[in-house]
C-alpha cells in the first residue's frame, strides 16, 4: 500500500465513511444524484453556473457510477421549472445503509467537496441545501467539517528519504520565498499581495505545515501534485496573522487582517471563514473592530479587516458631534422628536444642522473613496486565493458593507470570480441601489446577498442629500429590486432608530437577520427585553426561548417547492 492508498485509508477509518457506491441500491445511487440534480436547479439558475453543475454532476456521476445517467441528470439541474426531490428522499429513506441516518449522504458529499482540494462556495450551499432538505440540524455540516480538518491534521505519514530531502530543501528557501510573496504586486494593477494577514496562517500554527507538499496529496484527491491541505487552507501565509501593511498601495495606508476570538474550543482552522468589517470607529483601541461582533458565531475560523483606522477614527469622532449637535436642533426646531425620526420626514433640513454638515461632509467623502478602494483590494486577496480555497462569507455595516460592495463588483468584472463567496450580508450600505449592479453581485455570490436597512436612518438621508442619487436611492434605505428574487431585503427599522445604533445593535441584527450568533447573547437580549416583540416567535433557541430568523435563500427555495407540490 503506497503513501496514497494510505491517506485515503485513514481518511475512512478516522471519518467512518461509507462507500454509498456499494451500500446503495441501485434506485438509492439514481435518487442521490437526482435529488443533488434538482437541488442544483433550484439554487442556480444563472448561465454563469451551468459549467459548475455539470463538473458537479460528473463528479457525483462518476463517485456512483451513474455515468450512463449524466445526460438525464444535466438535464434535471438545468431545468427551468420546479422538479419534486420529495420522491427522491423516499426512495432513500428506504436505503438500509441510511437507516442510521441521512447525515450519511451529507458527509459523503463533503468528502466529494473537498475531493480535488477545492472547497467551492456553491459546493457548500448545496450541502447545507440537501441538509435541509433532510432536515436535519445545520450544525451536522460544522461539525463534520470540523471532523475532516483535524482529520486532515493528524495523519502524517512517514516521509521517504527523497521526500526528506525535498523537505529540507523547501525550508532552505522558504524564508525568501515567504517574503517575496509578501512583496509580490499582482497583475492587476500592481496591487500588493502581501495581504494574508493570517488567513492562511492558522494552518502552520495547527501543526500542519509538516504535511504540506505532496505526503498528502492521496487523502481524498490532488490537484496536480498539491496536498489538499496547502489547497484547501493555502500555503503563502506563514504566521502573517499580526502582519501590517506599510507599503503603500494607491491611497490605501492600512490593510491587515486580525483573528476574531471566538471563546470556542474548536481549533484555529475550518473549511468555511468569515470576514467582518466594520463601518467607523470611536476610539483607538484594538477592541474598537472587535467588540461589535463578539457574539459573532458564524464560524470557527473569524477575522476582521483592520482599514484605514485614523480616517474611520476621524468619521466615528465627527458623527459623535454632528450626532450631539443634531439631538439639540432637533429640539430646537420642534421637530417630532422620536430618535430623530422627525427628520427623515422634514421637507427641508434644518438650518443649523446644514451649517454644519462641513464637520462631516469631507471625513465622509475621505472614507467613502478609501472604502472603495478597500473593497477592491479585498477582491485582489479574495481572487488570489490567499485564503486558500474556502468558501468565505462577507459581513459588514455601514462603510463596511461599502467595502464589501464594492469587492463584490470589482469580482463580478472579473473571470472565474463565481464560488469564492459564499454569503454577503449588507447591513446599513452606503451605495446606490442601482438594480444591474445588485444583480450583478447575485451572479457571484453562492448563497445569501442581504440587504439590511433602515427607513429611519436620517443620517444617512443627509449624507446623501447633495448626490443626485434619486432614481435608484440608497441602499442602506430601501429595498433593493431584483429581478431574480436572490437579494433578501431586510427592515431594520423596528430594531435601530438609525445609523449610530449598528454597532451597539449588531448582535441583535445578527439574528433577525439569520447569523448564528452566541447562545448566551440570545438568552440575554430576550431576558432583557431588548428586542422587539415581533422577533420572539420563530426561531427556537432552547426549551424556553424562541426569536425570529430571516429565511435564507436556501430556505426560501425550499418553502417555493412545497408551495408548488401543494398546488
Amino acid at each position: 500500500m503506497d503513501k496514497y492508498d494510505k491517506a485515503s485509508q485513514h481518511i475512512k477509518d478516522s471519518l467512518n465513511t461509507k462507500n454509498l457506491a456499494e451500500c446503495l441500491s441501485q434506485t438509492g445511487r439514481f435518487s442521490y444524484c437526482a435529488l443533488c440534480a434538482t437541488s442544483l436547479s433550484c439554487l442556480y439558475k444563472y448561465p454563469a453556473h451551468v459549467d459548475f453543475k455539470l463538473d458537479c454532476l460528473r463528479i457525483l456521476c462518476n463517485h456512483l457510477r451513474l455515468m450512463l445517467q449524466l445526460p438525464t441528470m444535466r438535464e434535471m439541474a438545468n431545468c427551468e421549472l420546479p422538479l419534486d426531490a420529495k420522491v427522491y428522499v423516499r426512495a432513500l429513506k428506504k436505503e438500509e445503509v441510511l437507516k442510521e441516518g441521512m447525515m450519511i449522504i451529507v458527509q459523503d458529499l463533503l468528502l466529494l467537496a473537498i475531493s480535488n482540494g477545492i472547497y467551492d462556495a456553491r459546493w457548500r450551499v448545496l450541502i447545507l441545501y440537501v441538509n435541509r432538505v433532510f432536515d436535519l440540524d445545520l450544525n451536522t455540516v460544522d461539525n463534520f467539517e470540523l471532523n475532516v480538518v483535524n482529520c486532515l491534521s493528524n495523519f502524517l505519514p512517514v516521509q521517504t528519504e527523497q521526500e526528506q530531502a525535498d523537505a529540507a530543501r523547501r525550508i532552505r528557501v522558504s524564508k525568501t520565498k515567504r517574503f517575496a510573496m509578501i512583496g509580490l504586486a499582482s497583475v492587476g494593477g500592481g496591487i500588493l499581495l502581501g495581504l494574508t494577514g493570517g488567513l492562511a496562517a492558522p494552518l502552520i500554527g495547527a501543526g500542519l505545515s509538516s504535511v504540506i507538499g505532496t505526503s498528502i496529496v492521496g487523502a481524498i484527491g490532488t490537484v496536480g501534485g498539491t496536498a489538499i491541505v496547502g489547497s484547501l487552507f493555502g500555503v503563502a501565509g506563514a504566521s502573517l496573522t499580526g502582519y501590517k501593511m506599510h507599503k503603500r498601495v494607491g491611497d490605501i495606508e492600512e490593510f491587515q487582517f486580525r483573528k476574531l476570538s471566538t471563546d470556542t474550543e474548536t481549533g484555529d482552522i475550518h473549511l468555511h471563514i468569515t470576514i467582518v468589517i466594520s463601518g467607523w470607529l470611536n476610539d483607538d483601541i484594538e477592541t474598537s473592530y472587535s467588540q461589535p461582533w463578539k457574539y459573532l458565531r458564524d464560524s470557527p475560523e473569524q477575522y476582521y479587516l483592520r482599514y484605514e483606522s485614523s480616517y474611520l477614527l476621524e468619521f466615528g469622532k465627527a458623527m459623535e458631534y454632528f450626532f450631539s449637535f443634531a439631538v439639540s436642533v432637533a429640539v430646537q426646531e420642534s421637530l417630532k422628536y422620536t430618535v430623530l425620526s422627525g427628520l427623515m420626514a422634514a421637507i427641508a433640513w434644518p438650518a443649523g444642522i446644514l451649517g454644519l454638515a462641513s464637520v462631516i461632509d469631507n471625513p465622509w467623502g475621505v472614507c467613502c473613496r478609501r472604502s472603495a478602494q478597500v473593497g477592491k483590494q479585498l477582491a485582489e486577496t479574495l481572487l488570489t486565493h490567499s485564503h486558500g480555497n474556502r468558501p468565505v462569507t462577507l459581513i459588514g455595516y455601514s462603510l463596511g458593507a461599502r467595502v464589501i460592495y464594492y469587492c463584490l463588483r470589482e469580482m463580478s468584472q472579473r473571470e472565474k470570480c463565481q464560488g469564492i463567496v459564499q454569503d454577503a450580508i449588507l447591513i446599513g450600505t452606503p451605495c446606490t441601489r442601482n438594480s444591474s449592479d445588485w444583480n450583478k453581485i447575485t451572479e457571484i455570490v453562492a448563497g445569501r446577498v442581504v440587504n439590511a436597512y433602515c427607513r429611519s436612518d436620517w443620517f444617512l438621508k443627509f449624507l446623501y442629500r447633495t448626490l443626485s442619487m434619486h432614481a435608484n436611492g440608497v441602499a442602506g434605505l430601501q429595498a433593493v429590486q431584483s429581478v431574480s428574487d436572490r437579494i433578501e431585503n431586510i427592515d431594520l427599522t423596528d430594531i435601530v432608530s438609525g445609523h449610530f445604533e449598528y454597532p451597539q445593535k449588531l448582535t441583535e441584527i445578527l439574528m433577525y437577520i439569520g447569523v448564528n450568533v452566541d447562545a448566551s447573547a440570545k438568552v440575554q437580549l430576550i431576558t432583557t427585553q431588548s428586542m422587539p416583540e415581533g422577533m420572539s416567535e420563530n426561531l427556537k433557541i432552547n426549551d424556553n426561548y424562541t426569536v425570529k430568523k430571516s429565511k435564507s435563500v436556501i430556505d426560501l427555495t425550499i418553502i417555493d417547492t412545497k408551495k408548488n407540490e401543494a398546488q
